[in-house]
C-alpha cells in the first residue's frame, strides 16, 4: 500500500470514528491474479474515459482533450489525437459505412463533436453546430447518433445535422442518455432529477425522408439528481439517484415498476449523501450491479431480491465496478485510489480461472459460486455465499475513474493521476 493511500485511510478513520470497518487483506494476496502492472503515460490531466475498441485496442481520453489509442496486449501507445481544446466529456465507438473501419466519436466542452477513423488515425468530421458543451452521445437507428447538453441534436454519420429539439429553460444540462428498445429509435434522458422519453420519427416530406426528435413523456422525478441510467432488457431500464434509490421502469409504458435500495435518511451527516448511486451495470438482462456510496450491491430485478451487499467496500465512494477474470472476480474502483477484487473464499484465480471458463458459467454464477438453478430456487439471499476481499490493486495515486476488462489478458484503469495502468494476469 502506498504512503498516500495509508494517509488517506488514516485521515478518513480519524474523521469518522463510528463508521463500519472496511475489510482488509491479511498476509499475501494469493488469490490476486494480477501479477504485473504497466504505467501507460501520455495524458497531462485527469483521464476520465476508457473505451474498448476490439480485443487488441482501447482508447483513453480526459480533461487534456487528447485521445490515446493503446495496444492492450503489448501495453504500448499506438497513436494519439490532440482532439479538443477543452476536456473530452464523452466518447462513442461505431462501425463505419463499410463495416471494416472503426469510427470514434468524441464530444467536448469546447462545443465540438469530432468523428475519428481509428484505423487511419485521422479526423473525418469536425461538427461545430452543437453550439454548447457536449455532455453525452448515443447511437440511434442506423448510422445516426444523438448528442445532448443544453439541447438535443440528431446527426447523420456524415456529420449532417438532421434535427434539433429545443429544450425548455432548465438549470442543468442533460447528463445521461440510453436507448430503450432494440431499434434504437426511442431513448431516455436524465437532466438533474428528471427523466424524459424521446423518440425519432421518420417523416415523409415531398418524397424525401426526414427525421424528427419528438418528446413522448416526462417521468416522475427522483428525490435527488440521477447519477446512473442503464438499459436492463428491451422491456426494462433502471435509474439510480443521489438519494440512493434505484428505480426500475417499463420500457413499454414508461411507468415505475419497482423501487430498490430505499434509504430513509439518505442525506446523511452534513448532506454528504452516503448512499448515492454512482454507477449501475446490468448482467444477463436481469441482474443489476450498483456502486452505492462506499460499497456495492447485486440485485435480481425479477424477484426484487438483494443477492449480496458490501456497505463499506472502500474508504471513499465507489466510482465504477465490473466483472473481470472471465467473471470470476468483481473489480471495484474508488475515489480512495484503489481497485479491489471480490469473490468467494474458495476462489483461487490462478488455479480455477481456466476451469471456470471452460464450464460455461455466467459471471453472476462464477461470482456467487452458485448456478442459476440454485439461485432461482433459493428463497433467501442469506443462503448465498458472502463475497470477500481477495485482492487489491494499488498503483494510482488519485481517484480511479474507470476500469475496463480485457478478459484473460487483464484489465485497464485510468484516474485523476493522469495515468492509464495495465494490470496483467
Amino acid at each position: 500500500m502506498s504512503m498516500w493511500q495509508k494517509l488517506w485511510r488514516k485521515g478518513d478513520q480519524q474523521k469518522d470514528e463510528d463508521k463500519e470497518v472496511v475489510e482488509e487483506i491479511e498476509g499475501e494476496e494469493t488469490c490476486n491474479p494480477y501479477t504485473e502492472l504497466y504505467f501507460l503515460q501520455h495524458h497531462s490531466d485527469i483521464v476520465r474515459h476508457l473505451l474498448v475498441i476490439d480485443d487488441r485496442r482501447c482508447v483513453s481520453a480526459g480533461d487534456d482533450g487528447v485521445v490515446v489509442v493503446w495496444d492492450t496486449q503489448l501495453c504500448m501507445k499506438l497513436s494519439f489525437f490532440e482532439a479538443h481544446s477543452r476536456p473530452i466529456t464523452c466518447m462513442l465507438s461505431i462501425d463505419g459505412k463499410n463495416k471494416d473501419s472503426n469510427l470514434l466519436i468524441t464530444g467536448s466542452s469546447d462545443k465540438h463533436i469530432k468523428v475519428w477513423n481509428i484505423d487511419q488515425g485521422k479526423c473525418v468530421q469536425d461538427i461545430t453546430e452543437h453550439g454548447t458543451s457536449v455532455k453525452c452521445l448515443l447511437p440511434v437507428l442506423e448510422n445516426m447518433f444523438v448528442s445532448a447538453g443544453e439541447q438535443l441534436h440528431l446527426w447523420g454519420e456524415d456529420g449532417a445535422l438532421l434535427d434539433t429539439f429545443p429544450l425548455d429553460k432548465q438549470e442543468a444540462d442533460i447528463s445521461l442518455l440510453i436507448s430503450t428498445n432494440l431499434k434504437n429509435e426511442r431513448f431516455v434522458t436524465a437532466c438533474d432529477k428528471e427523466l424524459t422519453v424521446y423518440s425519432i420519427k421518420d417523416l415523409l416530406d415531398l418524397n424525401e425522408t426526414s427525421y424528427r426528435i419528438c418528446q413522448d413523456k416526462r417521468l416522475p422525478e427522483h428525490l435527488e439528481a440521477v447519477r446512473a441510467l442503464v438499459p436492463v432488457s428491451d422491456k426494462l431500464f433502471a435509474s439510480g439517484s443521489l438519494d440512493g434509490t434505484i428505480l426500475l421502469w417499463s420500457s413499454e409504458t414508461f411507468t415505475p415498476l419497482k423501487k430498490l435500495n430505499t434509504m430513509a435518511d439518505y442525506k446523511g451527516k452534513a448532506n454528504m449523501y452516503p448512499y448515492s448511486v454512482q454507477y449501475i451495470a446490468c448482467e444477463n438482462q436481469k441482474y443489476l450491479l450498483a456502486a452505492i456510496g462506499c460499497g456495492f450491491a447485486l440485485f435480481d430485478t425479477v424477484s426484487n431480491t438483494l443477492l449480496c451487499r458490501k456497505v463499506k467496500a472502500h474508504y471513499s465512494k465507489v466510482t465504477q465496478l465490473t466483472f473481470v477474470c472471465d467473471g470470476l472476480l468483481l473489480a471495484t474502483c474508488s475515489e480512495d485510489g484503489s481497485i479491489r477484487l471480490w469473490g468467494q473464499k474458495s476462489h483461487n484465480p490462478g488455479e480455477q480461472l481456466a476451469v471456470k471458463a471452460s464450464m460455461g458459467l455466467s459471471p453472476i454464477e462464477r461470482f456467487l459460486d452458485i448456478n442459476f438453478g440454485q439461485l432461482h430456487h433459493s428463497k433467501s439471499p442469506d443462503h448465498f455465499p458472502e463475497p470477500v476481499l481477495l485482492g487489491e490493486c494499488l498503483g494510482h495515486c488519485g481517484s480511479v475513474m474507470r476500469i475496463v476488462d480485457q478478459g484473460l489478458e487483464g484489465m485497464f484503469s485510468c484516474g485523476g493521476d493522469h495515468l492509464v495502468i495495465a494490470w496483467k494476469v
